[in-house]
This record gives structure tokens, C-alpha cells and sequence, in this order.
């Protein structure tokens, strides 16, 4: 089971450093033309540099949140099992 949470922290690794090159770029954009700047996202489409921060930033901390939540998950202790593959009685 500790498989889905494994791949669930990849994700929001990849994720995060995805957001971080797209926040990197925003900055580039911002010291280029100013507030006047305009991003490209390629499934939400163009947007100002307010909005573009508003999404990286908001992801960023979707990407945190379930990071953290994938390692408490990860270092919780699983349930015993009894040898015939039903939840132990104690």
C-alpha cells in the first residue's frame, strides 16, 4: 500500500519543480516588460503576470500540502495481518 503514496510524492516532487521553472520564468517575464507581461500557460491559455503568480504560487502549495501529506502517510505504521489475509482480532 505504501506504493500509491510513494508515487503520490513523486508527483508532487515533479510538480514542485515544474512550478519553480514556470516561477523562474515569470520573473524573467516581470524584469523584461513589467507588469505589463503576458504568460502562457499551455491548458488555461495566456495570462497576466498577477494571475500567473496567483497559479504557480497556488500550486506550489497544493504540491507542498501533498507532499507532507504522502510522508506523514508513509511513516504511519501499517495494520497487522493475520495469515490468512483478514485484519488480525486482538
Amino acid at each position: 500500500m505504501k506504493l500509491q503514496w510513494l508515487i503520490l510524492f513523486g508527483v508532487a516532487c515533479y510538480g514542485f519543480g515544474v512550478l519553480s521553472v514556470t516561477a523562474d520564468e515569470l520573473y524573467g517575464i516581470a524584469q523584461l516588460y513589467g507588469p505589463s507581461g503576458i504568460y502562457y500557460f499551455p491548458v488555461i491559455g495566456a495570462r497576466g503576470l498577477w494571475d500567473s503568480w496567483v497559479y504557480v504560487f497556488a500550486g506550489l502549495g497544493l504540491c507542498f500540502f501533498i507532499a507532507v501529506l504522502s510522508i506523514v502517510m508513509l511513516q504511519r505504521p501499517e495494520a497487522p495481518r493475520a495469515s490468512n489475509g483478514s485484519p488480525a482480532n486482538d
